[in-house]
């Protein structure tokens, strides 16, 4: 079984919750339940959320609705290949 991990770190690069979905699972699902548990966990304290193009604004208005705003970190269209963000 494949599965799909993802997890929101926090500005030392430690996780802060984890949610395991299946890999068929969209991004806008596995976004919504870690902003879920993100803010069940962290009593308010975390109040932003980057996260890259794969995520659209339903993860952006949900976060939204508990308190954390979440920004999308779009890579530049003419760059080609991998390229670090200097975001996320």
């Amino acid at each position: 079984m494949t599965r799909f991990l993802p997890a929101p770190l926090d500005v030392f690069g430690l996780v802060i919750a984890v949610v395991v979905l299946a890999a068929s699972a969209h991004e806008n699902a596995a976004g919504t339940a870690l902003l879920d548990r993100v803010a069940a966990q962290s009593s308010g304290t975390v109040t932003k959320a980057l996260v890259d193009q794969g995520f659209k604004n339903t993860v952006v208005d949900h976060g939204a609705g508990l308190g954390i705003d979440v920004e999308i970190v779009e890579r530049n269209p003419a760059d080609t290949g991998f390229v670090p963000q200097p975001k996320r």
